[in-house]
Parts: structure tokens; C-alpha cells; sequence
């Protein structure tokens, strides 16, 4: 052999590799379990680290998940229903339906919505229960629409959790029918035409004046006031009734106006469609001005109370 070959049938030993103090068993060791149990104190404490941060993240991240469910409580049904309160103060009573799509059943004990107030005095609601899954009416008495405000694109649930603890989440809409945003739009949007004059159902003539009875009426479901009155006719003064005058939603008043002459020339020259009344409907903040053209037998009362009087 050369000497080349002597050194390639050498066996190059490196030892063992390990981190420092890991030493080879001594020879003649005849111990087989020591250097695996070695080993595997050394990988221990790394592993079980690692088995507990699992856990923990495992727990976070579960408890993420349930809070994140909870905080989904409900949606605005479509429809909701609403019912004008009576006395004339423009407010209302809602039935929100809500379902609770989170994890575990709450109580629902208030709600908020954009866009609203409540009267002053006004009881809380009464809180309901909500099974997960379950659609739900919660009654809010007393509601007002602030039209000065934006549309309302928020609905705030009170909840209170099975421990006590009560938060305040923002609950999902159902924008395409019947949500609360349709309900804000109704009270200040509307237009005119909701409230009008339908004519005399009574008139009750004097020397010197003429008193007609008009009767008033409400056709939309909202409560409303009128809260301004001028009745016109030439040379023709009017007693008017006390005002504001209410309306509660599909309600009708009865107003009665008493005409004197105050001007003969005026009067006894006006033409036949020269009377009306001019008045104010007010909803919330919201005011549309009407006019009611007054009809033919009032006007001709009118014309015959001139002749009474100046002729």
C-alpha cells in the first residue's frame, strides 16, 4: 500500500458534539438509558414552555372568540313597528326586534339609538331575555326624532351578561326594510299633505259674525301639532282657538274660527276664492307650512256677512 492509502483506512473519531458538559459516557459504561435521559432533560424545560404558551394562546384566543361573539347580540328586524303616543309631544312607542347571534344567552336592559331622544320622565325599559338564536321585541316608550341630526346608522344594545356584568354593544341593521333608519325618515322627512282642513262641519251665522267649525285631521300615524294659524279672507278679522293645537297620529280636531268685518271696502269687494287658511304642522324640530283654501259655502257666508254689515 502507499502511504496514501494507510491514512484513507484511518477512522477520523470527532467525539461527541454536543453543548459543554455534555460528556461521552465513560468506556465500559454499560448503562443504556443515561444519554436519552440526558437528552431529553435537556429539550424538558424548552418543550414544556412551549406546551404552556400553546395552552395560554389557546385560552385567549378562545376567550377572544367568545367575546367577539358576545358583542354580536343582535340585528334590527325588518319590520320594526312604531306607535304614536297620544298627548301631542311627537313621541312614540318602538318595538325593536332584536336577535342574539352571539355565543350565550344575555338580558337585554336598554338601547340608544342615533338620531332620537326620549322625553324627560320617560321609564326605562323593561329588560328581556334573549336565548341565542331567538328573535326578540324590546319596547322603547317615549322616543323623539331629532331631525336636526343625521339619519340614524347606529343602534346601541345595553346587555347584561349571565354574571352581572352589563356593556354596551353596537348591534347589525337590517338597512333594506323596516329598520329604525326607515322609522327616522317618516318623522322628519315627510312632506306636505299629512294634515288637512276637510271642509265645515258646522256654521253658525249672526248679525255681525260668522263662526265655522273645520274639522282637522291627522292622516299619518305620527303625532304632530299645529302651532301656527292665520286665517285670510279681505277686510275680514278672525278669533282664532288657543294654540298649539295636538294631533295625535290618524286624529282629527275640530277648530273653530270666528269671522267680523273690519274693512266693508275690502270685503265687499272680494272675490270668491280670495279666503284661506294658512297654518304650520310641527313634527320634532321639523315644521312644514299648508294653506286650506276655504270652500265655496263658507266663502259665501262671507260674502253675505259684508252685505250684513255694510250694506
Amino acid at each position: 500500500m502507499t502511504a496514501g492509502d494507510d491514512r484513507g483506512d484511518e477512522i477520523l473519531d470527532l467525539g461527541v458534539v454536543g453543548p459543554p458538559g455534555d460528556d461521552p459516557a465513560p468506556a465500559g459504561h454499560d448503562d443504556p438509558g443515561e444519554r436519552p435521559a440526558h437528552r431529553w432533560r435537556r429539550w424538558a424545560v424548552p418543550v414544556a414552555a412551549l406546551l404552556v404558551g400553546g395552552l395560554l394562546g389557546t385560552v385567549v384566543a378562545d376567550a377572544r372568540h367568545d367575546a367577539a361573539e358576545l358583542a354580536r347580540v343582535g340585528i334590527v328586524s325588518g319590520p320594526s313597528s312604531w306607535t304614536p303616543e297620544t298627548g301631542g309631544d311627537a313621541s312614540i312607542r318602538v318595538d325593536l326586534q332584536l336577535m342574539n347571534i352571539g355565543s350565550r344567552p344575555v338580558e337585554i336592559v336598554g338601547v340608544e339609538v342615533d338620531g332620537f331622544g326620549v322625553m324627560p320622565g320617560t321609564e326605562p325599559i323593561e329588560s328581556v331575555d334573549a336565548a341565542v338564536g331567538d328573535w326578540v321585541v324590546v319596547q322603547q316608550e317615549g322616543m323623539v326624532a331629532d331631525c336636526t341630526a343625521a339619519a340614524p346608522a347606529t343602534l346601541r344594545v345595553r346587555i347584561r351578561d349571565a354574571d352581572g356584568g352589563e356593556r354596551t354593544v353596537s348591534a347589525e341593521q337590517n338597512v333594506d326594510y323596516g329598520g329604525i333608519g326607515m322609522l327616522w325618515t317618516g318623522q322628519c322627512e315627510f312632506g306636505e299633505g299629512f294634515v288637512h282642513f276637510i271642509g265645515p262641519v258646522d256654521t253658525r251665522l249672526a248679525d255681525t259674525s260668522v263662526t265655522v267649525t273645520l274639522p282637522l285631521l291627522n292622516y299619518s300615524g305620527r303625532s304632530v301639532q299645529v302651532t301656527h294659524l292665520v286665517p285670510m279672507a279681505p277686510g275680514m278679522t278672525a278669533t282664532l282657538p288657543e294654540l298649539p293645537i295636538s294631533l295625535p297620529g290618524q286624529g282629527t280636531a275640530q277648530v273653530e274660527i270666528t269671522w267680523t268685518v273690519d274693512d266693508c271696502y275690502a270685503a265687499m269687494s272680494m272675490s270668491g276664492d280670495a279666503g284661506k287658511v294658512e297654518y304650520t304642522v310641527t313634527n320634532g324640530t321639523m315644521e312644514v307650512p299648508e294653506a286650506y283654501t276655504l270652500d265655496g259655502p263658507i266663502m259665501v257666508e262671507l260674502v253675505r256677512l259684508a252685505a250684513r254689515v255694510c250694506g
